[in-house]
């Protein structure tokens, strides 16, 4: 639900991986809007420092990723301003950060051509790409900027990425859930062909300014001549030798979800999640260790099984396996790890020297040690997370 006032214009936020996509992607609509008169900022998530140089001028660079770097912010500069001239910022510098939080860059993923001639993710993603980053706080600084523009509809790409790049795909999700959860429109950018669009915008009276803040990417695209037969034509060769129409209309797709999709895991989870995820993690530990602390005495039968030492055993077993299983969190599992020992000391405490809470037998020893070492070997598990985001759908 906007939270616009009908009294000013509208103000739409659109957000991008790298500089140029703002313009391929979306840039008749950019120009279009400033044209009609609404506040239009685009936001960018890294400066492309993977990017190829194709000009010969500029192949040296290639490598080199803070002259990249430097090099794309130039490119993208002309190219806004070519569009009409929205307003700009990069994801986690001023505008795009909450403000009680350092500034920080988040630097292009790379990628690679998979054999279906859709982007993968790369094999050597820098441990400061957007990637690896926390989705979580990526949503913030998106929420952030949404805050800071006064932002009545937000646009990005489809869950896809357009077409596979895993920076696309990252800034498709931080896109979706800050909008989401700052109640703004969000919208996908999909291919008109698909049919499936809720809006079109004609942008062939635009044509002219989104050819020239194309040919600002030299870097990225080898834009062809105009067509004397056809002057609205517009096409470019992609680094990959892949020659590429723009289309007489760009097209977009409504997010009809009203309600976000739960974050899958503990990195997935914004600032605020995870300090109630652990809180909770924190209280189930407590309950546990309280539960244990009484219960694990107990036997059934004339051969006095230890139906309370077992029991409480496969509890902290369950517990922890499940939580570092479900979340991926070790955060979730210390906390509980935690809460059990709080627990049975302080109960134990209570009771005094003659306690008969933990006796000095077999369940005595077993519930002191017990949850310590299995909540360490649960912590020990190697962290396969980053597996998953490898093999997600993943664009330059």
């Amino acid at each position: 639900m906007s939270k616009a006032s009908v009294t000013r214009p509208e103000r739409v936020l659109f957000v991008h991986a790298h500089p140029d996509d703002e313009t391929l992607s979306s840039g008749g609509t950019v120009a279009t809007l400033l044209e009609l008169g609404a506040e239009v900022t685009v936001l960018t998530a890294t400066r492309g420092e993977r990017g190829e140089m194709l000009t010969e001028r500029l192949a040296p660079l290639a490598g080199d990723a803070q002259r990249v770097a430097a090099h794309r912010e130039t490119e993208i500069d002309a190219a806004l301003a070519a569009l009409g001239g929205p307003a700009h910022l990069w994801l986690g510098g001023r505008g795009a950060r909450p403000t009680d939080l350092p500034e920080r860059r988040y630097v292009d993923s790379g990628m690679q051509w998979g054999p279906d001639g859709r982007a993968t993710a790369a094999d050597d993603a820098p441990a400061d790409s957007l990637t690896a980053a926390d989705l979580g706080e990526v949503v913030d600084d998106v929420r952030a900027a949404i805050r800071s523009t006064g932002a009545d509809a937000v646009v990005s790409y489809a869950d896809d990425g357009g077409y596979g790049h895993p920076d696309h795909v990252r800034v498709h999700h931080a896109a979706r859930y800050a909008a989401r959860a700052e109640e703004v429109a969000f919208s996908m950018i999909v291919a008109p062909e698909t049919g499936d669009a809720d809006v079109t915008v004609d942008v062939l009276p635009v044509r002219a300014k989104v050819r020239a803040a194309v040919e600002q990417y030299r870097s990225q695209v080898t834009v062809d001549p105009v067509d004397t037969a056809d002057p609205t034509a517009l096409s470019w060769v992609m680094p990959h030798g892949v020659r590429e129409h723009a289309p007489a209309v760009e097209a977009f797709r409504h997010d009809a979800d009203p309600q976000p999709p739960a974050p899958q895991t503990y990195a997935e989870m914004s600032g605020q999640g995870k300090v109630a995820a652990v809180a909770v993690a924190l209280v189930l530990g407590l309950v546990t260790g309280g539960l244990g602390t009484v219960t694990h005495q107990q036997t059934v039968g004339a051969a006095a099984f230890p139906i309370g030492m077992v029991i409480t055993t496969l509890l902290v077993i369950g517990l922890t396996v499940g939580i570092r299983l479900l979340y991926r969190s070790r955060a979730m599992v210390a906390a509980i790890g935690i809460g059990i020992l709080v627990a049975t000391q302080v109960l134990v405490s209570v009771g005094g020297q003659g306690s008969p809470l933990v006796l000095a037998n077999a369940a005595g020893y077993v519930w002191t040690f017990a949850p310590a070492v299995i909540a360490a070997l649960v912590l020990a598990w190697p962290d396969l997370s980053g597996l998953r985001s490898r093999t997600a759908p993943g664009r330059e």
